[in-house]
């Protein structure tokens, strides 16, 4: 992606995260990014575009901060909750933004194709770190309850507060491998 589109992405996340994706016009996304309506409509010809950039652009930079954490053991499992609740206190507390575009464009196709992207990788990475710390384990279940857990603790942290969606959600994640017997 080119650093003008790449800013440009970079500001249509924050906008559309802040803001909603119903509320401002293609004007004030625009000004937003602080560039001409061309070379908005240059690098995102549509609305719909601009949605995807953005949720692309959220897409690269989750799974940045996801990266790392301990590599061994249950350290490992649970550090994307550990992670989404750092995300959720110091970058958005505003639900799923891929599962707000959805509701609000709920016949883009395209959109729809971003977002269960999004979604499957994330299901993917609680399997994989699960693989690592389980060889030979089947975990498919342990990981999908994971990944629900992901799920549910953006949404909760709407409604009862980070600290508390974060406490419920690894508590559940802990008793989960625990009961297969992973610690």
């Amino acid at each position: 992606m080119t650093s003008t589109k790449s800013r440009i992405a970079t500001e249509l996340e924050r906008s559309f995260a802040r803001q909603g994706f119903a509320e401002q016009g293609v004007e004030a996304l625009r000004a937003e990014a602080d560039v001409s309506l061309r070379t908005l409509y240059k690098h995102f010809p549509s609305r719909e575009a601009m949605i995807i950039g953005a949720l692309e652009h959220r897409d690269r930079t989750y799974f940045d901060w996801l990266a790392g954490g301990a590599a061994e053991g249950v350290d490992h499992v649970l550090h994307p909750l550990v992670r989404l609740g750092d995300w959720l206190g110091e970058v958005a507390n505003t639900g799923c933004l891929f599962l707000n575009a959805l509701a609000e464009y709920p016949d883009s196709a395209a959109i729809a194709a971003v977002v269960k992207d999004h979604k499957a990788r994330l299901a993917d990475e609680f399997r994989l770190r699960l693989e690592r710390v389980a060889p030979g384990q089947d975990t498919r279940d342990l990981a999908a309850t994971l990944f629900l857990l992901h799920e549910g603790m953006t949404q909760a942290a709407r409604l009862q507060g980070r600290e508390r969606a974060t406490e419920a959600a690894m508590r559940a994640a802990r008793a989960a491998l625990a009961a297969e017997d992973i610690r």
